[in-house]
């Protein structure tokens, strides 16, 4: 492999093959190298395999605020399990088969709590409230993304909630909370939206012919945004169809009743083929086929790992009561994963939307380092794991410097590499991992 430059690493042959790090850095740049060539050709090749994509969609039947009470019927029910139908053979069809969707759809009975935004007064399921049952759900499988679905819309719900002072002030909202891929779990809920005349039952499910089908396919792409900033490219807000006012280099999009809240834009977006002006020129934006490979949960995930100072200083640890790394007698399990610009992120276990973050992002000797959530200074957590004859690791910030973590007494700060002890490292995969 030649030397590429994804943003701020630079990574060059050769490279120890035994050394995981290194070997996981290389695969994770030729996807993105595979995925930004596709885009710069406007290069619609199909992959060789589909992409088998695992969703968890969970229904709840009854949720609450305060006095609002809103529940699921028989025909939400069905209506509901025609929409998974629709949203895997449209989308697939749409994708040319790039995406091998498999749908697991959990109707959840237990009454469950909304959450309220309060610069709006819409209510929303939060991700936090029902962690619980995600984990739950998918313990043994291998979950690419969670979509959630409530309903609160029909004449049942009016007529239950339409006498108490707070319904419409407070019906649930679409598209309030979504993670997006670079989450622990990539997360999109919405409410169960009702059936338009003559289109349910379905006559072709591989046409998206359901209005829900659309707002489900809307707050699931929501989670794809990020995949601009990732690759360095231009890649379309799921908005962008109200045009070059608010997304400049759109033009707008109409919907009309053939077209279920704009999936016309949608399609173009999974296809690659969005038209984007810029400079005079169009260029199509979008879904490129090697680009479906990276939206699977765990594709920049290297595993799970123990790490522990080589002079037996105890093992690193981070805590959120703590600001600071330290060291313990207890192991911390780290997760740890490629970062798109091509070094690694490494986070506990037990609280995966944190990551090892240098203070303040100052490259300076003596910098105390600790955990914080992801920033807008990837340089700061974003870190190179370099394997030493002896099998013990150093780890290195990605600035200039190369200072690595140096365990003191007290806790672990950046300082020159000086071959001492207590700046190696033994990492060690964890048995569950």
């Amino acid at each position: 492999m030649s030397a590429k430059v994804f943003g701020f690493i630079k990574r060059e042959d050769p490279y120890d093959p035994e050394d995981i790090f290194a070997v996981a850095s290389v695969k994770c740049q030729e996807l993105i190298c595979e995925a930004v060539s596709q885009y710069e050709n406007e290069d619609y090749t199909p992959l060789d395999e589909p992409v088998r994509y695992n969703i968890l969609w969970l229904a709840f039947t009854h949720v609450t605020y305060d006095v609002l009470d809103f529940r699921m019927n028989d025909l939400d029910r069905e209506y509901l399990k025609a929409v998974t139908r629709n949203f895997k053979n449209s989308v697939e069809d749409i994708a040319n088969y790039s995406l091998d969707i498999t749908i697991d759809l959990h109707f959840i009975e237990d009454t469950t709590p909304l959450s309220k935004l309060e610069s709006s007064g819409n209510l929303y399921l939060a991700r936090e409230t029902i962690k619980h049952l995600i984990e739950k759900c998918s313990s043994d499988k291998d979950i690419d993304t969670v979509l959630t679905t409530i309903q609160t819309k029909g004449n049942d719900n009016r007529d239950r909630n339409i006498l108490k002072g707070a319904y419409r002030d407070n019906k649930a909202a679409l598209g309030l909370a979504f993670t997006n891929i670079t989450g622990d779990m990539p997360y999109s809920t919405f409410d169960l939206t009702l059936p338009e005349d003559g289109t349910y039952p379905l006559e072709d499910t591989s046409v998206p012919s359901l209005y829900a089908t659309a707002v489900a396919v809307h707050e699931w792409m929501h989670q794809f945004e990020c995949l601009g900033k990732m690759l360095s490219i231009e890649y379309p807000p799921t908005h962008a169809y109200q045009g070059s006012s608010l997304y400049p280099g759109y033009r707008e999009y109409i919907s009309n009743e053939n077209d279920y809240d704009y999936f016309e834009f949608y399609k173009l977006v999974l296809t690659g083929k969005l038209p984007y002006e810029a400079d005079g020129n169009i260029k199509h934006v979008g879904m490129y086929p090697k680009m479906w490979p990276l939206i699977k949960r765990n594709v920049f995930n290297i595993g799970c790992f123990t790490i522990r100072g080589s002079g037996g200083e105890g093992y690193l640890t981070g805590k959120t009561s703590e600001p600071k790394l330290s060291l313990s007698d207890e192991p911390c399990v780290w997760k740890i994963s490629c970062s798109v610009n091509g070094g690694l992120i490494l986070s506990p276990k037990d609280i995966p939307d944190m990551r090892i973050d240098l203070n303040n992002a100052w490259d300076s000797e003596g910098n105390t380092i600790g955990l914080q959530y992801p920033t807008n200074y990837p340089q700061a957590q974003t870190w190179s794991i370099k394997k030493e004859k002896d099998g013990l690791y150093l780890i290195e910030t990605v600035f200039e410097s190369k200072r690595v973590l140096t365990a003191t007494a007290d806790n672990v700060i950046l300082c020159s590499d000086h071959k001492k002890s207590y700046q190696r490292w033994i990492i060690e995969p964890c048995k569950d991992s």
